[in-house]
């Protein structure tokens, strides 16, 4: 269903907003515009406004770089493979979703008509906010306010409070046996839900279980993937939950 008109705010009355919400994204901006266009919807293209897409594109780019660059000066044992892995995870719509809800992005962003309230508040609209938002910032102040937004607001989404380099170096299924060790929660246990599409292209849907049945779903190409995107689901519920004892 298409949303309510949404009440444009005064010119004035949106560079308030935008000033207050420096403080959450922990960057002051040169060009205050560059910020409004990152939080303005392809939706208003017909009201001669430039939207966020073309800043989305950069900052996903440099989201990219710095995440890679991270990991690698981080944790500078971990195999490549694994620092792909982790780095996509990083980097993907749940995750920057996230970000986008603590700063409540979808609260700056000015709309067109027609919009829905579901697409609105999809994961991808979302990670596309706060890839924009970076970029805008990458713009403004170049690398180093950039790589400070992402590690201020990307890195922790999945690094753990105890040692973020020994974790980070795991297997998802291995660093969420071992916070159930740590945490006497038992030995996590896996279950397929379901599996979908056709033979040589099949999806395989798996939960990750504890005994007291706190669970998450985790999807993949194969097993192994499905599961070890269970556990990495279960280990930043049981983070956020901050009940693990």
């Amino acid at each position: 269903m298409p949303l309510p008109d949404r009440a444009q705010p005064t010119r004035d009355a949106r560079r308030r907003m935008l000033r207050a919400l420096q403080k959450d994204l922990g960057y002051e901006f040169e060009e205050l515009n560059l910020l409004d266009r990152a939080l303005t919807h392809a939706s208003l293209g017909n009201e001669g406004k430039l939207n966020y897409e073309r800043l989305e594109f950069l900052g996903d780019a440099f989201l990219n770089f710095a995440v890679a660059d991270a990991l690698f000066q981080k944790v500078p044992e971990i195999p490549v493979g694994e620092l792909t892995e982790t780095r996509a995870t990083l980097v993907s719509r749940k995750p920057l979703a996230l970000i986008a809800r603590k700063l409540d992005l979808m609260h700056y962003l000015e709309v067109g008509k027609g919009m829905c309230d579901q697409d609105l508040k999809s994961e991808r609209i979302l990670a596309d906010l706060v890839e924009a938002v970076l970029g805008a910032i990458y713009i403004d102040g170049g690398v180093r306010p950039a790589r400070t937004f992402v590690r201020n607001h990307v890195m922790p989404n999945l690094l753990p409070v105890e040692d973020p380099a020994v974790e980070l170096a795991k297997d998802s299924k291995t660093a969420l046996l071992h916070f159930c060790q740590r945490h006497k929660l038992g030995q996590p246990k896996y279950e397929l839900i379901e599996t979908s599409g056709k033979q040589h292209e099949q999806l395989f849907r798996i939960a990750a279980r504890l005994q007291d049945q706190r669970s998450a779903e985790g999807e993949g190409l194969n097993k192994r993937t499905a599961e070890k995107a269970a556990a990495a689901n279960l280990l930043q519920k049981l983070r956020n939950d901050g009940k693990p004892l």
